[in-house]
């Protein structure tokens, strides 16, 4: 996609109000600022997985435009399979964010501007290259699935406990040597992936983990 014809699918959807734009696939190496003008977005897709095709539709983003702040209605955001390597502050901005899946990037470091968005409930940070899970995340209260799967991830913190909300967590694939005593915690927990990690012992308190399915 040009960036002519980029500008004029922008115009013609906020002309026309629409309220979520898929722009996978597209080519695309960076957003305009006019990206801004649609406010009233509550979807926008920069990169998926095709289930029919078994393949993910890509963009080339780097980064996301400061305009990206105007879009307050914005509750799902796909950025999946790009070249991300940080996550923009701009993003903490989104209040209204529920859903942020920046999968399948080059991610090392979660910054603390993430536990600004407390509408969030499922992150996914799939297959980047974390190797510490931050502190600040425990202030995604809302967050019901993390997605932390195919990192670089040793040791997990027993602050995790603190997201009492959490259903889903996914962890497998990373450097882990020990489950943590913390998880039994998770009240509310009802799927945990953990294969593919060096575990050797599993703790007695995952029965406490009343509602694992």
């Amino acid at each position: 996609m040009t960036q002519d014809e980029l500008l004029q699918l922008i115009d013609k959807a906020a002309a026309e109000g629409w309220t979520e734009l898929d722009l996978a696939g597209k080519g695309l190496t960076e957003l305009p600022p006019e990206i801004g003008k649609l406010i009233q977005l509550k979807s926008l897709i920069l990169g998926k997985w095709d289930k029919v095709k078994s393949e993910w539709i890509s963009n080339q983003l780097t980064d996301l435009p400061e305009a990206i702040t105007e879009l307050q209605s914005l509750q799902e955001l796909n950025l999946s399979a790009n070249r991300i390597s940080a996550i923009p502050d701009n993003l903490s901005q989104l209040q209204s964010l529920q859903e942020l899946n920046l999968s399948h990037n080059k991610i090392s470091v979660l910054p603390d501007s993430l536990s600004q968005l407390q509408s969030l409930q499922e992150l996914n940070l799939y297959n980047n290259k974390i190797s510490v899970i931050p502190a600040s995340l425990t202030q995604l209260e809302s967050l019901r699935s993390l997605h932390l799967g195919l990192n670089q991830i040793s040791f997990i913190p027993d602050f995790l406990e603190q997201l009492s909300n959490l259903q889903l967590l996914t962890l497998h694939s990373n450097q882990i040597f020990a489950i943590s005593n913390s998880f039994s915690q998770l009240k509310r927990l009802q799927l945990l992936v953990l294969h593919s990690n060096q575990i050797q012992i599993i703790p007695d308190s995952l029965i406490q983990l009343e509602n694992l399915t």
